[in-house]
């Protein structure tokens, strides 16, 4: 990684922290400068982030005692090919501490939706005067649901605990059972969910084949009558231009979105003209400081690598199929 996303990620004491448990060998900004370091057949374990570059056969050939992967971000799908799994090479993701942002996002967004601050605040500055109140929702017991029930909405699903709301979630691949333990109402009609969710925050990954444009326009139009849209997951999951369609038809709902299709959004997009929607362009994972979290979930899983224990955020090639 660069030098300046290292620092935003470890800063000097994790950094201080790493080396106390790990012999740093090669400091690479980039593959070419790894598979070109003198002491790379040495490495057994490589910590990345951002921006590397994919663990193609070619650079692994040059990494011949690589054992683990630790990979300060989220996705690791960029990162990864095939033979990584044939050389069943351990995978760890910090994408349990990038989440924790996101989830705080998604929390902050359905507080403001069900307080109808973000048509309020439009209102008021297109100086209309001061809105009502009526009709408000409030944020207490409303119902919120999410499509897909990976890490981050497990972690908003805990956080609207705080409001007492009635959550529900679509997922086919978590039983019934285990969304009622956490007390998540599972719902396995996604046409269901659309149409009881005031606010519906979107968690779905990009599997290819499966997932893009799923939020249809028939979709869409099912929400009820000023309902919110959340997307923090990825753009493509979403068709669109269905969506533009949708909210011009429909200037009682709202979409927040924190990613697109395309980022920037085309110049010509009509996202940008309509008045309710917010694009947050990207701001819901981790920034800044916050990273910071990602170099300390590194340093405790090269820690336990180092008294020989198995690290507790590895993915499997199964998993990562159904991970953003």
């Amino acid at each position: 990684m660069s030098p300046e996303l290292r620092h935003d990620v470890f800063g000097p004491a994790g950094w201080a922290g790493l080396t106390e448990v790990a012999e740093v060998v090669a400091e690479c900004e980039d593959s070419l400068a790894l598979s070109l370091h003198p002491r790379r057949q040495e490495v057994d374990v490589l910590v990345t982030s951002w921006g590397m570059p994919q663990l193609t056969e070619d650079l692994l050939s040059e990494l011949p005692a690589l054992k683990t992967v630790v990979h300060a971000a989220g996705s690791i799908r960029k990162l990864i090919s095939e033979a990584v799994w044939a050389r069943s090479i351990v995978v760890v993701s910090a994408a349990d501490a990038n989440n924790e942002p996101v989830a705080e996002y998604v929390y902050a967004q359905t507080v403001l939706a069900l307080k109808d601050v973000h048509r309020r605040a439009h209102r008021i500055k297109a100086g209309t005067g001061l809105p009502s109140l009526d009709g408000i929702p409030g944020i207490y017991g409303q119902p919120v649901g999410l499509l897909s029930f990976g890490s981050i909405a497990r972690k908003v699903a805990t956080r609207l605990r705080r409001l007492e709301s009635d959550v529900m979630a679509w997922d086919p691949h978590v039983p019934a059972d285990a969304l009622r333990h956490l007390g998540v109402t599972p719902v396995t009609d996604l046409r269901e969910l659309f149409t009881r969710s005031l606010v519906l925050s979107i968690h779905a990954p990009l599997i290819p084949g499966q997932t893009e444009k799923m939020v249809t326009g028939e979709l869409m139009r099912r929400l009820p009558h000023g309902a919110t849209l959340i997307n923090t997951a990825r753009g493509a999951v979403i068709d669109e231009d269905a969506l533009a369609e949708v909210l011009h038809e429909r200037p009682d709902l709202y979409a927040v979105l924190d990613v697109t299709t395309l980022e920037p959004l085309p110049p010509e997009s009509p996202l940008y003209a309509l008045p309710n929607v917010m694009l947050t362009g990207h701001v819901a994972g981790t920034v800044s400081a916050e990273r910071r979290a990602m170099g300390r979930l590194v340093i405790e899983e090269l820690q336990r690598l180092a008294a020989g224990s198995s690290p507790a955020h590895a993915v499997s090639a199964q998993a990562s199929l159904l991970r953003a």
